[in-house]
């Protein structure tokens, strides 16, 4: 007996008033993605193929993957796997995040595409809730230059701000 599983697709948009260029440096630049990415820093050389990773504080690897695209400043996209781990969801396979821009006047609308090809895993309740922090930091930040610090919610082992 063959199961399938159907790919579990979130879209999260979110509209900030800023250029594309500065969004795009806040997507790719270390010391403003530790500002709103729950304190981690990217490792990666910039160039489709390339493995990417999310550091956390420590320098531990918090999240791994590969660059699929890079549009500069109006798309990037990665695998994404959490790698703690102590982390519930460690073992789950890599999905697929998608970040647009689209230049709208005076603001971007920032859409994220996270597609969990194994459909609903530890990962995929895990990014549902931090999305929504993680964008709402980004847009904090990018409008009014300060970090927003916001606790995760729920039962998360360590807690932790957005901003680092």
């Amino acid at each position: 007996m063959t199961t399938s599983t159907k790919t579990l697709v979130h879209l999260y948009e979110v509209y900030i008033r800023t250029t594309p260029d500065r969004l795009w440096q806040a997507l790719t630049d270390s010391d403003l993605t530790k500002k709103y990415f729950f304190g981690s820093t990217l490792q990666t050389d910039w160039r489709v193929g390339s493995p990417i990773a999310h550091l956390d504080p420590s320098g531990k690897t918090m999240l791994s993957g590969e660059i699929r695209a890079l549009e500069r400043p109006r798309k990037l996209a990665h695998t994404f796997k959490p790698t703690a781990k102590d982390a519930s969801s460690a073992g789950d396979p890599p999905s697929l995040v998608t970040y647009e821009i689209t230049p709208l006047g005076e603001v971007c609308k920032l859409s994220v595409t996270h597609e969990h090809f194994a459909g609903e895993t530890e990962t995929s309740k895990g990014t549902q809730v931090g999305w929504p922090i993680v964008l709402s930091g980004l847009k904090t930040l990018l409008e009014t230059n300060a970090p927003l610090a916001i606790e995760w919610p729920g039962d998360r082992s360590g807690g932790g701000p957005c901003s680092g």
